[in-house]
């Protein structure tokens, strides 16, 4: 009865909602038969509300037609029940308001409410008492495949998803914004199956179709893909491991490589549900490129080792100049440094990512770098540097004339500050003089 009620909370057409009610009061005064009859009214309103919906939202012809159809069948013959049945299959067959398995719910709770309704001559229980396990499974599979969905989801849903998608993609300037309206507008009708069946497509879509519509969309499919899991990964990690073989599939092309690393790189666990052939040919992508290893968490035992490795593998001593100690092999992007400060933050290895940021500072090659390293990698995390990242940060970056002189040698200033809160023995003047 609870999951009933919880499901009638999201019931999505308003006088749905409404009428509703009775089978519920049916239900809990356990009037089971009445609750059957009533439930089946309340699918012939729902189909018809639905198909309103459709004609005067979104405009659909074939929703329009039907509803002329039923009309004037109604109007032809008042007292037959026959539109209803009409309805029924043609919202399945014409307008496909109905996937098959809330199809054949709905013919089966026909049956049970003409066994319910109807007077039988031949038999001592002249009307058919169905029992409460009964209504229960019919009262759940309805509110779940029909009554809580809107027209759009119940309609080809994959279509209209990604429809909506390409529509709004350009009207949200964050990941949390688009989640929001994500949220509010069709996870909360998602049901375990909707959602296996929505990110199945979503990935295919994403990592393994090469179509105009598919190129010119991917990064917004890419990232409903990304929110998508991230609200469901305990369920996604399952079916993604029990359908490996599909998971382990993609388009060997750039921009496809690299958002399937981007995507794994926050999930490592999921690459090593992955097929071998899979999981090898990534790491032969990784190794070949750098920019490819920052985000290619799963190549390494954990995110701490991994943001060690970048340090050593993109940062190295110069023996070049006497006052150039330090080089940068590769410079780190925003993006890359968002990543990676995301995942430090979930995975609660902070500390090993401002060690990351601050050697990446300190290793600045030229001027300019020191200077888009420090706003990047320094300046928005400072303040939660402890002792021992100071006096890393301080001693080296004090041996690098890349970060204390140039036209931007004072940004160090800022640091003094905290520092000297977390070293207040220390004579900053006489031990960094370069930088202070």
């Amino acid at each position: 009865m609870k999951k009933i009620k919880e499901l009638a909370e999201n019931i999505y057409h308003h006088k749905t909602k409404e009428y509703f009610n009775e089978v519920l009061s049916s239900f809990e005064n356990e009037n089971y038969r009445s609750c059957i009859v009533m439930l089946y009214s309340v699918v012939i309103c729902d189909l018809v509300f639905k198909l309103t919906d459709l004609k005067e939202i979104h405009n659909d012809e074939k929703a329009e037609k039907i509803l002329k159809d039923l009309k004037a069948s109604k109007e032809e013959d008042p007292v037959s029940p026959e539109w209803e049945s009409k309805l029924i299959e043609k919202s399945f067959k014409e307008a496909k308001i109905l996937e098959n398995d809330i199809y054949t719910h709905i013919v089966t709770l026909k049956k049970y409410r003409n066994l319910s309704a109807h007077p039988v001559l031949n038999s001592m229980d002249i009307l058919y008492k169905p029992n409460k396990e009964l209504a229960e499974s019919m009262n759940i599979n309805i509110l779940e495949g029909l009554l809580t969905k809107p027209p759009t989801l119940t309609k080809n849903v994959f279509s209209p998803f990604m429809k909506e998608i390409e529509r709004i993609k350009n009207e949200f300037p964050n990941m949390e914004r688009l989640k929001t309206y994500l949220e509010s507008k069709f996870f909360i009708h998602f049901n375990k199956e909707l959602t296996e069946y929505i990110f199945k497509n979503l990935w295919k879509v994403v990592f393994k179709s090469s179509g105009e519509r598919e190129t010119k969309n991917r990064e917004a499919n890419y990232k409903v893909l990304l929110i998508i899991y991230q609200k469901y990964p305990d369920a996604l990690f399952d079916f993604i491991k029990k359908q490996a073989s599909f998971f382990s599939e993609f388009l060997e092309e750039e921009i496809v490589i690299t958002k399937l690393i981007d995507f794994l790189g926050r999930y490592p666990e999921i690459f090593h549900t992955l097929e071998d052939h899979c999981k090898e040919l990534l790491k032969s992508h990784v190794s070949k490129d750098i920019k490819k290893k920052i985000k290619a968490v799963f190549i390494s035992d954990s995110l701490k080792d991994h943001l060690k490795s970048i340090d050593s593998e993109i940062h190295s001593d110069s023996y070049a100049a006497y006052n150039q100690p330090y080089i940068q092999v590769y410079i780190l992007k925003y993006d890359e440094v968002n990543f990676l400060y995301e995942l430090a933050t979930k995975e609660k290895c902070t500390n090993e990512f401002y060690d990351l940021m601050i050697s990446h500072y300190y290793h600045s090659g030229s001027f300019d770098y020191a200077t888009s390293s420090f706003k990047m990698c320094i300046e928005p995390f400072y303040k939660d540097f402890n002792r021992e990242h100071f006096e890393i940060l301080l001693k080296e970056a004090n041996k690098n004339d890349q970060c204390f002189d140039g036209r931007n040698g004072d940004r160090n200033m800022v640091l003094l500050e905290p520092a000297k809160k977390l070293m207040p023995e220390v004579n900053f003047q006489e031990t960094y003089g370069n930088l202070f």
